[in-house]
């Protein structure tokens, strides 16, 4: 049955009635869309205590979705070409714990992005003003710029950025030329005047090294709180001729999820913006069965383009020989289930990142969420750990993955990061203007904690955008000492001069 979304909700206001739409679908039905832009707010949003993987979940444990489907099976959603304007700092769609959904033609764009962008129009001895994006509300106040967006119902602030004059994580923009930088239009400012809805004159004791022409875009990346489309146990999906302007928070997030694919996703930001992703555009963590991204564009983003991994947990303590507790280590790690019975563990020492004999299988575990820990009993006798300087992977859900026919352009950091032991190819890709290394293989144990080893990895046919563009960089206590990655194959690419 087709479910007609012009029945349930109006344009200006479709948040309650996708609600509905959604709570009504059975298998087989399609939410389908006519043509047109569809706004939905955080007022009207549904909320969960979830927590995403890569965000800072503890600190933001209540999210907020435009969309939300839970326990949903075959169900298609069809934007027929319709936008999804989403006003708040909350995730714009979000599938829990579905199958079989397919997700198609439609664009998400932010009302109020929350980069915050700044491009220097002119510059004047120790003065520059600088032009801010026409839907970006801001005010003056103490000499300092707060970024804001407002509720038009309540009137009350769904955020508040004030700008900081320093930042770790700046991104510079000028036409392809897009790299992070120190920079920062606030450091040594006297004074800041705003001119205009959309222009602002700051006066320096020392003026930034900005060019005009030149955008600097700003984040509140210390605090990711949440992730702009989210995937969280769902099984065969599929996301097609979808347009993603801008998302909040992180970026497209799968977790704990089996059978992905992303087709004809394209990446760009909205005119009269240079941001297309808080963070990250596709972001994958523990998943398993396949993960296919083929005719996809990425650009833009505050950082990178794809990254596809597992998560180390850290040896906390031996209970007994079968039994033993594990840790999420980063602070943007933990929160979600990572083990199930059945499942298939391997463990790393951290000192050098090899593997120990063996794979050990999961008879039970027990989660404590709030601690980010969870307790292990194992079907096999664990061997001897008695430094404890060890971490697992559960290898169950690595995935095969294929990235086909793709372009990344214009990125601050990597293109694709990757690190699977199962099959992979990454082919017939374009990459242009990357400031990292197109390809990032790592394997960390000691930073981010995002597992492991790679192996039986295909890399060929790609147009590379630097001479030496795929880097190999496992991450561990000491040097290893020996190789952590096996069978990786590169041939028949075409390198660039950067």
């Amino acid at each position: 049955m087709i479910i007609d979304m012009n029945k349930y909700c109006t344009l200006d206001n479709a948040s309650v009635g996708m609600k509905q739409a959604i709570a009504d679908a059975v298998s087989g039905d399609i939410i389908s869309f006519e043509k047109n832009e569809y706004h939905f707010y955080k007022d009207y949003s549904e909320h969960r205590p979830y927590h995403m993987t890569n965000t800072d979940s503890f600190r933001n444990p209540e999210k907020y979705f435009a969309v939300l489907a839970e326990n949903k099976q075959n169900i298609t959603i069809d934007g027929n070409g319709s936008t999804f304007v989403i006003h708040g700092d909350i995730c714009a769609f979000s599938l829990v714990k579905c199958k079989n959904i397919t997700l198609k033609n439609f664009t998400i764009r932010y009302n109020s992005p929350t980069n915050f962008e700044m491009t220097v129009k002119e510059k004047k001895g120790l003065s520059v003003k600088y032009s801010i994006p026409e839907n970006t509300s801001f005010y003056v106040k103490n000499n300092s710029i707060y970024f804001f967006e407002q509720s038009p119902f309540t009137k009350k602030n769904y955020y508040e950025f004030k700008n900081k004059p320093k930042s770790y994580c700046n991104v510079l923009h000028n036409g392809d030329d897009v790299y992070r930088t120190q920079i920062s239009p606030f450091r040594t400012a006297v004074k800041i005047k705003r001119r205009s809805q959309t222009e602002v004159n700051i006066s320096y004791i020392i003026p930034p090294q900005l060019k005009v022409g030149d955008t600097i875009t700003m984040s509140n990346n210390w605090n990711r709180s949440s992730c702009g489309l989210f995937f969280w146990e769902c099984s065969d999906i599929v996301s097609e001729n979808i347009t993603v302007n801008y998302m909040h928070g992180f970026g497209w997030l799968s977790q704990m999820c089996e059978n992905l694919t992303f087709n004809k996703i394209n990446f760009k930001p909205a005119d009269g913006y240079k941001v297309s992703s808080f963070a990250d555009c596709i972001h994958v963590c523990g998943c398993k069965g396949y993960v296919n991204i083929n005719e996809c564009f990425f650009t833009h983003p505050h950082d990178d383009g794809i990254n596809i991994h597992g998560a180390f947990l850290r040896l906390k303590e031996l209970v007994d020989d079968n039994t033993a507790v594990f840790e999420f280590v980063h602070k943007q790690q933990g929160g979600y289930s990572a083990f199930f019975e059945g499942d298939k563990v391997k463990l790393y020492s951290r000192k050098n990142l090899q593997e120990l004999d063996g794979v050990y299988t999961v008879k039970s575990s027990v989660d404590d969420i709030n601690n980010k820990i969870v307790k292990i009993i194992f079907e096999e006798k664990l061997p001897k750990m008695e430094n404890r300087l060890f971490v697992c992977e559960n290898v169950t859900y690595n995935p095969r993955v294929k990235i086909s026919n793709c372009t990344f352009r214009a990125i601050p950091t990597r293109g694709i990061l990757c690190t699977t032991d199962k099959e992979s190819e990454i082919c017939n890709n374009k990459f242009i203007a990357l400031k990292m290394p197109d390809i990032y293989i790592s394997c960390d144990c000691r930073d981010w904690y995002e597992s492991g080893p790679c192996k039986n990895m295909k890399i060929h046919n790609n147009s590379f955008s630097q001479k030496n563009p795929v880097v190999l960089e496992p991450l561990c206590m000491f040097k290893p000492v020996s190789d952590v990655h096996e069978n990786i194959e590169i041939y028949d690419n075409e390198n660039g001069e950067n």
